[in-house]
């Protein structure tokens, strides 16, 4: 068990060992990551603040998560960085640095998987219960953020508690303690939301294809507007979808990795190196990932996106447009009233009729 310690503060110190040249292009990959990550969130943070369209309760998760995952970029990577590239030449500095990296890694993680689990259930809340739903304000749901963000923090600091029975001296019943602080996390950040998203993302589809059939049976106005929103929360649904697979996909190898070494599986120096490295390029990309999705996919984030594009190259919004064609209908009728086409009114009704 003699690797525990090692893999616990830092997955990847095997990488210490090796020459400088790999470890400068991972140091230059991880800055690469570390520099989209920032980029891609300020544009969502940017948007979320400039646009008041956006501040709906359904997209304060996102704004939340945009902060999260910017988080990550600006600091978690940066210090990882600092960790793992043999920067601090003190043995004491580097095992604490190693140590803070890891419980912010874990920090992320659970406050990751907490915004996807509030995105799904406010949507099941749309749902299933709407009149349940009207109720839930913007500011229910910013207290319910930063009480998320307060209990994964809380939750990630509790190895801090055994972080003497660490270093200096590692002590055996760490191991345990390690473990089973692992198994927690798989289980609380893992198992149980998932489960939860499974059944919720089910339940979802099943009352949208409901809805769906029955309005398809009438064809009246009313059910042709509910038709639309029904698609509309449809691939709202999906883009969540995408968001929890993603989440699991990059995620999940860190946690399995950390629980197979604390049993004791032994790998091989040039294995785990190979491992490490996969672990940890995958782990942050689902912060890129995210503000990808919800900024290209996501409809009103994609059009405050082109409208602000819009205006900083100097051609009319949709707005702009629309005062600008008032403006031209305001003057042609100007002029009509000053020609007094006696013609005029019947030839506009008739176009009136014809568009009816």
């Amino acid at each position: 068990m003699e690797n525990t310690t090692e893999v616990y503060v830092n997955i990847s110190t095997t990488h210490s060992a090796q020459v400088n040249e790999p470890v400068n292009s991972e140091i230059a990959e991880l800055i690469s990551i570390a520099a989209v990550i920032v980029i891609i969130n300020s544009v969502v943070l940017f948007l979320f603040i400039q646009k008041k369209s956006l501040r709906t309760v359904s997209n304060y998760p996102l704004f939340s998560l945009a902060i999260c995952d910017f988080v990550c970029g600006f600091l978690v990577i940066p210090l990882f960085i600092v960790s793992f590239s043999g920067l601090i030449t003190s043995h004491s500095v580097g095992f604490y640095m190693g140590f803070l990296v890891t419980v912010l890694h874990n920090f992320i993680a659970i406050l990751s998987v907490f915004h996807v689990v509030v995105l799904t259930a406010e949507r099941y809340l749309a749902i299933k219960f709407p009149l349940k739903h009207r109720v839930l304000g913007r500011h229910y749901m910013r207290k319910m953020l930063v009480s998320g963000w307060i209990c994964s923090l809380l939750v990630s600091c509790i190895p801090f508690a055994w972080v003497d029975k660490m270093y200096p001296v590692f002590q055996p019943e760490s191991i345990n303690l390690l473990l089973g602080f692992t198994l927690f996390c798989l289980v609380f950040a893992l198992v149980l939301p998932y489960i939860f998203l499974i059944y919720a993302f089910t339940t979802m589809f099943k009352v949208i294809n409901r809805s769906l059939a029955k309005s398809f049976s009438t064809k009246s106005a009313v059910h042709f507007r509910k038709r639309i929103d029904m698609n509309g929360e449809r691939k709202c649904l999906l883009l969540f979808v995408i968001m929890a697979f993603v989440f699991l996909l990059c995620w999940l190898p860190w946690f399995v990795t950390f629980l197979l070494v604390q049993l004791d599986q032994k790998f091989e120096p040039s294995t785990l190196q190979i491992l490490s490295k996969v672990v940890l390029v995958i782990r942050y990309l689902t912060s890129v990932i995210n503000p990808l999705l919800y900024t290209f996919i996501k409809k009103d984030f994609r059009c405050a996106l082109k409208n602000i594009c819009k205006k900083h190259n100097g051609r009319p919004t949709s707005m702009g447009s629309m005062v600008y064609s008032t403006r031209q209908a305001t003057t042609l009728t100007d002029v009509t009233d000053e020609v007094h086409l006696p013609q005029l009114g019947r030839v506009n009704t008739a176009c009136l009729n014809i568009s009816m």
